[in-house]
C-alpha cells in the first residue's frame, strides 16, 4: 500500500588520522622513509572502508599544529556530525588540542588503534612506532577528560570488520543525535494523568536532547476527520480491502476509522511531526472523537511516523530513533502476562499499531476496540494482528530524572496462531531469565512499556546510546545461552 521506508542515516564524520611531528623533527622519521609511506597507505586504506558508511571529511595524515588548525576548520565547515580522532602513531597533545579546538561542541570517537591483529616475534625499533597509536590514544584520553570532553571509545585493528561495524553504529548514532535537534513529538492532547511513569521534563528534554514537544487540540482532529474528503475516504477504502485484510466491522465503524486514520497523517503532516504521544485514554478523546483511533494508516508507516499511546513520549522518542536506525517499523507493547514455563511474555497493547508487523501466515484483522465498544458512539475500527515470529529486540525507554534510559532484552517472537483476541501481540521467550528480568526491570524503576524490533541487536544498542547520550542497561541472557545472541551485529 505504502512503499518501504527508506530513511537511512548517514553521518558526516570528521576524519582525524594524527602522527608526530616531533619524530620527524628528532630525525626518528624521514619524510620519504617506509614508516611515512605505509602510515599514508593505511590512511588511504581506512578511508576506504569508512566511505562504504559515512562520509568522511578529511583524509591527509596530520603531523603539526598548523596542518590540524586548517583540518579542523574544514571540519567545522562541513558542519559534522562528530569527529574520529585515529592516532596512527604517537602524538603530540599539541596537535590534538589545535584540531578538536576547532571543532569544539562535537563529540569525539577515539580510535585506539592498531596496524594489524598481532605483534610478530621481533619488531625493528621502526615496525614499534609504526603501532604506537595506543601510546597517543591513552595519552589523549587523559587530557580530554580533563578538558571536559566526552569521548567515545573505538578499540580494534586495521582489518578487524567489528571495529568498522563498531564506528558505523557510533556514527549512525552521532547523526541520529543531530536529528534529534529537529524533531517535534507531538502530544494529543496532553499528558496521561494515569501513568505517570510516563512524564517527561520537557525542558530538559528540549535542552539536552533538542526534542521538542507539540500540544494538539482534540478538535483540530476532530475537525479535519469531519472534513475528509469522500475521494480519500474511498481510496483508502479500497487500499484496505486489497490488503486483504479480514474487516470485521460494520461500514459505519469503518467509515469512521479510516477518516481519523487520515486525520492523524494530514495533522502530524501540518505539523511536521514523526512521532505521536497520543493519551487514547482520557475521556475527552472518545467525548470528542466517539471513538479511539486505532486504524493503522500505511502511508504513516511509508513515511517513517510513529505512534505511541498513553502520551508516552519517552517511547516515542525511542520509537522514532528505533526506527530510523533499523528501517523497521517498531511495536509498541507492555508486558500482560508472564508464561513461567516457557520463560515467556505475552506482550502487546490496545490502541494505534502499524499492520506491516503482522505474521504473514495470520491475517490482519479490523475488529471493534474492545475496550470502548460498549461506552463510545462507534464500536471503534482498529487494526489487530499477531506479531510476525522471530527473533527480536524489546526496549523499555523512560525519563530516570536525569534523561532518557533503556533497558534492553533479546528474544524470540514465537510461531503459531493468534494467542490472545482482540488486541495486537506477540508472544516472546526471553533469553534472560523471566524472574531476572523482572526482578532487574522493577530495581531500575522502568515503565510498563516495551518496544519491539526485529533482530538481535543489543550490542549496536549499547553502543547507540553511547552516542545519543541515553543511559543503557542491557539485560544479558541466561546462563547457557549461545553467545551468538551477544554479538553487536549491525541493524536488520
Amino acid at each position: 500500500m505504502a512503499e518501504e521506508h527508506r530513511d537511512a542515516l548517514r553521518a558526516r564524520i570528521g576524519l582525524a588520522f594524527v602522527t608526530s611531528g616531533w619524530f620527524r623533527e628528532v630525525g626518528v622519521q624521514a619524510e620519504q622513509s617506509e614508516t611515512t609511506a605505509r602510515i599514508d597507505r593505511i590512511a588511504a586504506q581506512i578511508r576506504g572502508r569508512l566511505e562504504e558508511f559515512l562520509d568522511p571529511v578529511g583524509r591527509e595524515v596530520i603531523c603539526s599544529v598548523d596542518q590540524a588548525r586548517k583540518a579542523g576548520a574544514a571540519m567545522r565547515e562541513a558542519d559534522v556530525n562528530g569527529v574520529l580522532l585515529v592516532p596512527l602513531m604517537w602524538c603530540e597533545d599539541q596537535i590534538v588540542r589545535a584540531l578538536l579546538g576547532e571543532v569544539a561542541g562535537r563529540p569525539v570517537m577515539l580510535w585506539t588503534f592498531s596496524p594489524s591483529h598481532t605483534l610478530p616475534e621481533h619488531l625493528t625499533f621502526q615496525n614499534m612506532l609504526q603501532g604506537s597509536g595506543p601510546v597517543c590514544a591513552l595519552q589523549a584520553s587523559g587530557m580530554l577528560k580533563r578538558e571536559g570532553r566526552a569521548v567515545i571509545p573505538v578499540v580494534g585493528s586495521l582489518e578487524e570488520p567489528e571495529v568498522y561495524e563498531e564506528i558505523a553504529v557510533h556514527s549512525t548514532g552521532l547523526a541520529l543525535r543531530r536529528a534529534f535537534g529537529e524533531l517535534a513529538v507531538g502530544v494529543l492532547p496532553f499528558p496521561c494523568s494515569y501513568m505517570s511513569t510516563t512524564y517527561v521534563d520537557e525542558f530538559d528534554l528540549r535542552s539536552r536532547y533538542g526534542i521538542e514537544l507539540r500540544y494538539i487540540e482534540l478538535e483540530r482532529v476532530r475537525r479535519t476527520a469531519a472534513e475528509t474528503a469522500p475521494g480519500d475516504l474511498a481510496d483508502f477504502r479500497e487500499e484496505l480491502f486489497s490488503s486483504r485484510a479480514e474487516i470485521q466491522v460494520d461500514e459505519r465503524n469503518l467509515a469512521e476509522g479510516i477518516r481519523y486514520a487520515l486525520a492523524l497523517e494530514g495533522v502530524m503532516a501540518q505539523e511536521e511531526l514523526s512521532a505521536l504521544a497520543m493519551n487514547d485514554v482520557m475521556g475527552e478523546m472518545h467525548r470528542s472523537f466517539g471513538l479511539r483511533p486505532c486504524l493503522s494508516n500505511p502511508r504513516l508507516s511509508g513515511r517513517g511516523a510513529v505512534i505511541a499511546m498513553e502520551a508516552d513520549v519517552a517511547a516515542a522518542v525511542c520509537m522514532y530513533a528505533l526506527r530510523r536506525f533499523t528501517g523497521a517499523s517498531p511495536f509498541y507493547t507492555e508486558v500482560m502476562s508472564v508464561d513461567h514455563d516457557k520463560n515467556a511474555l505475552l506482550l502487546g497493547h490496545a490502541g494505534y499499531h502499524d499492520a506491516a508487523n503482522a505474521d504473514p501466515a495470520n491475517p490482519v484483522r479490523i475488529v471493534s476496540d474492545l475496550e470502548y465498544e460498549n461506552s463510545d458512539r462507534f464500536s471503534g475500527c482498529v487494526s489487530c494482528f499477531k506479531y510476525r515470529p522471530g527473533p527480536v529486540t524489546v526496549v523499555n525507554s523512560v525519563w530516570d530524572g536525569a534523561g532518557l534510559k533503556w533497558m534492553a532484552f533479546e528474544g524470540l517472537s514465537l510461531e503459531g496462531g493468534w494467542k490472545l483476541e482482540g488486541s495486537s501481540h506477540l508472544f516472546c521467550r526471553l533469553e534472560p531469565d523471566v524472574k531476572q528480568f523482572f526482578r532487574r526491570a522493577v530495581r531500575s524503576g522502568v515503565s510498563q512499556h516495551w518496544i519491539v524490533v526485529p533482530g538481535r541487536i543489543m550490542g549496536s544498542l549499547e553502543a547507540l546510546c553511547g552516542a545519543l547520550d541515553v543511559r543503557f542497561v542491557g539485560l544479558p541472557p541466561s546462563t547457557g545461552t549461545p553467545s551468538s545472541t551477544r554479538s553487536a551485529s549491525r541493524p536488520p
